[in-house]
């Protein structure tokens, strides 16, 4: 007999796991607004192309070395004055990190117009060798002045070997004490630990696209090397081929750099890290943003069948579901990262094969249940023009779920005029940002485009090379960001075996553990959180100070949250007020400020390694 206790707490046990197994999905399906794309909703206070910081005083002069400023600045600690063709790489990188440091800045065509401007005393001259008059001896003297008074010298390249090897002042300058052989060819590269964020590396050159011939250089007294050239036939690291080094003059530091290392982006991470040995400590802003982009993800429509049938035995739909969906989760998990899925309701415009509505409802909810973004992809395989393409998809969109509203589009390959050109006539009108390939044209890493921004993504980060680890590491150092990009159209539309996702999957999650553990203490976000710390870092302006064992930080111009690292030399964080820190490796600390003013108090650090 059971008693009416016994059959209550029966009835309700039964009636839990009703509600359970037959009420929750329904109710996830009824508070999951898939249709709704929430990072469209709060982009109206963002900052705009109308709030972009622009170095002060507005200094920066004609190649004739004619100002443009007041005067005002003659010993400015942030002032930076750039020695070089202003249409060069190398100083449109120089350009790009004074902005984003929030220096104030100054440039000139030659040295000879940097002496004669006026410019007064700065803090760091950033030259490009071949705009030295080296044989002018008033020239080298002048560089000498410059760093008995304290100013920071970086040498982005070096002289030709014969001025070198043929005045002893030029040697003293750069910390050369003598030249081994005018060209060398090294078969690694040692990375030393504490320079660029990351840690020590020794790249195997095992085509790696990195660098390896240099002029043999061995360093005199007062040196310090952060990067060498590693010879097999020799066991002594002290004459291995000095690639990145300084040279200390009291207050002052001279950085030296042999070979093309700051012809790119690369340069705004050794920059970083040089200006991070110059001082006692070094503060800048981050993005703090780590982006994973899926282009082409997910499939729609049933395109390729017999190629699907001869790969996977499965259609395109089964195939990016039931096997690239569970295999992307496992890879995010590990590296605790949060995709961006670029999708295009189809690959080919041209056939019969229409896109699927129910698959994209499926697709829309999977990703709002993982926090994953959807955002639009510019290409596809039929060559529809993009302002075709963009009507196609609203056609498609409006039918299946009401219509859509992206925040984050995938240009590939555009380039900034492209993006302005098809602003309005196939980038849909809601979209913020644009994600463009880092390619060999010379575009700055975050940007605005009209009232957009544009933020570059590395592409096929799949094909890894020692020299995308090495952009990688100093991307990291300048900006607290990363971004990928995986070409997910190769599984759909595969070229050789090597396109398919069983030889891509391990590819892939191995980049992403590697990157995920050796960048742990950076934010994973998507690309439209990104726009937004990109709008915030743009417009927002700072200054530093220390007294003592305090740092204080004081932030104007932003509208939310911001985020610096702190490089400091055996000294930690022991507190923080307006903010929060974390630590990133051994002497580098990530700041969130919270508030306008920061006070950072710092310890001398124990002699136990960071693990």
């Amino acid at each position: 007999m059971i008693s009416r206790r016994i059959f209550l707490t029966i009835t309700i046990l039964m009636s839990v796991l009703l509600f359970l197994c037959m009420c929750l999905n329904n109710l996830k399906d009824y508070w999951n607004t898939y249709a709704v794309n929430t990072y469209t909703e709060t982009a109206e206070n963002y900052p705009s192309k109308v709030n972009l910081f622009v170095p002060g005083p507005g200094s920066e002069t004609s190649e004739e070395g004619d100002k443009t400023a007041g005067e005002e600045t003659q010993v400015a600690r942030s002032l930076v004055i750039l020695v070089g063709d202003r249409d060069s790489v190398l100083m449109g990188v120089a350009r790009e990190w004074v902005s984003y440091t929030k220096r104030d800045m100054a440039a000139y065509g030659s040295l000879a117009d940097c002496r004669s401007g006026g410019a007064g005393l700065p803090e760091m001259l950033v030259l490009d060798s071949a705009c030295v008059d080296w044989d002018s001896s008033a020239e080298v003297e002048y560089l000498f002045q410059c760093v008995e008074q304290g100013t920071h010298l970086v040498f982005c390249n070096l002289p030709d070997v014969s001025v070198i090897e043929g005045n002893s002042k030029v040697r003293n300058l750069l910390g050369i004490r003598r030249v081994v052989e005018p060209e060398v060819t090294v078969e690694a590269i040692h990375l030393c630990a504490g320079f660029l964020l990351g840690g020590e590396t020794i790249y195997q050159q095992e085509g790696g696209e990195m660098e390896t011939v240099f002029p043999w250089y061995v360093l005199g007294p007062g040196t310090k090397a952060y990067m060498k050239g590693i010879l097999e036939d020799t066991d002594n690291t002290n004459s291995y081929p000095a690639l990145v080094w300084r040279k200390s003059f009291g207050t002052a530091c001279v950085f030296a750099v042999n070979g093309a290392y700051m012809e790119g982006t690369e340069a705004l991470g050794l920059l970083s890290a040089m200006s991070a040995e110059m001082y006692t400590y070094e503060i800048y802003p981050v993005l703090n943003a780590q982006n994973i982009i899926l282009a082409g993800y997910p499939g729609l429509a049933d395109e390729n069948q017999e190629e699907m049938e001869r790969v996977y035995s499965r259609s395109m739909k089964q195939v990016f579901q039931e096997i690239v969906w569970p295999g992307l989760t496992m890879g995010f998990e590990q590296g605790r990262y949060r995709a961006t899925c670029m999708m295009t309701p189809q690959f080919d415009y041209g056939d019969d094969n229409l896109p699927d509505g129910k698959q994209l409802v499926y697709y829309l909810k999977l990703f709002g249940e993982s926090q994953a973004e959807v955002g639009l992809w510019g290409q596809n395989m039929s060559g529809t023009p993009l302002s075709l393409k963009w009507q196609e998809d609203q056609r498609f969109l409006q039918d299946a779920i009401g219509g859509y509203e992206f925040a984050s589009f995938y240009g590939e390959d555009m380039t900034d005029e492209e993006i302005r050109e098809a602003l309005g006539n196939g980038i849909p009108p809601s979209v913020r940002t644009v994600v463009t390939n880092q390619g060999e044209g010379r575009e700055e890493v975050v940007r605005f485009v009209e009232d957009v921004t544009a933020q570059s993504t590395l592409d096929d980060i799949i094909a890894h090379t020692d020299r995308k680890d090495f952009l990688v590491r100093c991307l990291e150092t300048s900006l607290g960001y990363f971004s990928a990009s995986f070409d997910m159209m190769k599984v759909a539309y595969p070229e050789d075996q090597e396109d398919a996702w069983e030889m891509m999957s391990p590819k892939l999650a191995v980049i992403l553990t590697s990157y995920g553990r050796r960048y742990q203490g950076f934010a994973r976000t998507t690309t439209a959180e990104c726009d937004m710390r990109i709008r915030n870092l743009l417009a927002m302006d700072y200054q530093d100070s220390r007294r003592g064992d305090e740092i204080e930080l004081q932030v104007t111009g932003n509208v939310g949250k911001v985020w610096f690292v702190l490089r400091t030399h055996k000294e930690s964080v022991a507190r923080i007020e307006g903010g929060s820190f974390s630590q990133l490796e051994e002497d580098a600390w990530l700041i969130e400020a919270r508030e306008d003013r920061v006070v950072i108090t710092l310890k001398p650090s124990d002699d136990r390694y960071f693990q």
